[in-house]
C-alpha cells in the first residue's frame, strides 16, 4: 500500500506528463477510465500553465510565436514545476530556463527579454511605494551626506542586458505595429532598463536609463550609502552629476525613503 505522499507525488508526477500507470490502479473508475481521469487533470493543468506563461510573457510570445512558446512552456513546465498554488508565479523560473535551454542558440537574448517581462510582473503586484519626504533630509547635517541610504521603490526592478533590450520590448509589445517586431539588431549595444509603478499612476512603465544613473540606482538597491553608490556610479559615468541624477530619480519616484545608520 502507498503512502499518502507517495501518491500526492505520483499524482503530481502524471499529470505534468509522467508515467500513470503505477497510480491508475488507485483511482476510482466511476464510469470513466483511471488513465481518461488522469489525462483531464493533466490538460487542465498544462492548458492553464501555458495559458498563464502566455500571458506572463507575451513579448516573448511575439518574438517566437505561440507554437514555440507552448513547446517551450512543455518543457519548463517539466523541469521547473511551479512551487506554489497562486498561478502569478508560473513564470518565476521561466528566464533561468531559457537563459540553459538557449545559451547556445541565436535567441539566447529571449533570457533577458525574460527576465524583463517577469521584472514587470514583479512591479505589477508590488506593494504601492511611498512619497521620499524631501523636506526630512533637510535635517541631516552636510558632513553625513554620504552615509545616506536610500530606499529603492517596493514597485520598482532594474534589469541590464548586453542587447538592446528596450528597444525590443517597445517594438514587440501588444501595442506596437506588427511590422516593427524584426526592425532591432541584436548588435546595437546595451541597455539598462528600470521597471517602475509610480505613487500617482495605476500603470507600469519601462525607461532606458543612462549607464551613470543605473549605476546609482543599482548600488542604492544593494543599499550602499551615498558615498559607495557614486563611486560605483561615476566608474560607469566619470562625468555624472551626483545631484542632477539624484533629483532625476526621486522626480520619477524611483527614491521613496531614506536612512543614516549611527556609527558603530
Amino acid at each position: 500500500m502507498a503512502s499518502l505522499r507517495d501518491l500526492q507525488s505520483a499524482f503530481a508526477s502524471a499529470v505534468r506528463g509522467g508515467e500513470a500507470e503505477l497510480l491508475e490502479s488507485y483511482v476510482v473508475e466511476d464510469g470513466i477510465a483511471p488513465a481518461r481521469r488522469l489525462g483531464i487533470y493533466a490538460n487542465n493543468v498544462r492548458e492553464n500553465f501555458l495559458a498563464t506563461l502566455e500571458a506572463t510573457f507575451p513579448v516573448i510570445a511575439r518574438l517566437a510565436g505561440r507554437d514555440w512558446l507552448r513547446q517551450s512552456g512543455v518543457r519548463y513546465q517539466r523541469a521547473c514545476p511551479s512551487r506554489v498554488g497562486n498561478l502569478h508565479y508560473v513564470g518565476e523560473r521561466y528566464a533561468a530556463f531559457l537563459e540553459a535551454d538557449l545559451a547556445e542558440a541565436p535567441y539566447a537574448y529571449f533570457a533577458d527579454v525574460a527576465r524583463l517581462e517577469w521584472a514587470y510582473q514583479q512591479v505589477l503586484v508590488a506593494a504601492d511605494p511611498a512619497e521620499l519626504d524631501r523636506a526630512s533630509l533637510a535635517v541631516v547635517p552636510p558632513a553625513d551626506y554620504g552615509g545616506l541610504i536610500f530606499e529603492l521603490s517596493p514597485a520598482a526592478r532594474l534589469v541590464s542586458s548586453i542587447y538592446p533590450l528596450f528597444a525590443i520590448w517597445q517594438s514587440n509589445r501588444a501595442e506596437a505595429p506588427a511590422e516593427t517586431g524584426t526592425a532591432i539588431r541584436l548588435d546595437a549595444g546595451p541597455s539598462r532598463v528600470l521597471i517602475l509603478r509610480r505613487r500617482d499612476r495605476d500603470h507600469v512603465e519601462l525607461r532606458e536609463l543612462p549607464a551613470g544613473d543605473f549605476a546609482l540606482l543599482s548600488a542604492i538597491a544593494r543599499s550602499r550609502p551615498l558615498d559607495a553608490a557614486t563611486d560605483e556610479a561615476l566608474q560607469s559615468d566619470p562625468a555624472l552629476d551626483l545631484a542632477a541624477a539624484l533629483n532625476r530619480l526621486v522626480q520619477i519616484g524611483a527614491l521613496t525613503g531614506w536612512s543614516l545608520p549611527r556609527p558603530a
